[in-house]
């Protein structure tokens, strides 16, 4: 559109940087999943990883919507973890996916 109106110049350069919100540090995401995996008696989906992980870092695990876009960066990460063979998943007799850390063979 602004071309049409003639603009010239360098629309990348124009428009501000959103600044970025970090929440978990390199590695961080990956190790928290990891501890509580390690720590569950059984498998767990990625909604109660979440919520376990949003408890020990002192937020509220009741919000909702707080949760649920984590949830989504956690089941990323999990299925990333899945692909390296270090987590497995399954369903449950709801279809939802529960993770569980892979045993290795010894």
């Amino acid at each position: 559109m602004l071309g049409t109106l003639g603009y010239t110049g360098d629309l990348d350069a124009e428009m501000p940087r959103q600044k970025r919100e970090v929440i978990f540090g390199r590695g961080e995401l990956t190790r928290a999943i990891l501890d509580e995996l390690r720590g569950a008696a059984g498998p767990l989906t990625s909604r109660e990883i979440t919520q376990s992980i949003v408890a020990l870092g002192g937020q509220d695990a009741r919000d909702r919507k707080h949760v649920s876009e984590l949830t989504k960066r956690f089941g990323k990460a999990l299925r990333a973890l899945r692909d390296e063979n270090i987590v497995r998943s399954g369903t449950d007799a709801r279809g939802n996916i529960m993770w569980s850390l892979r045993v290795p063979p010894k």
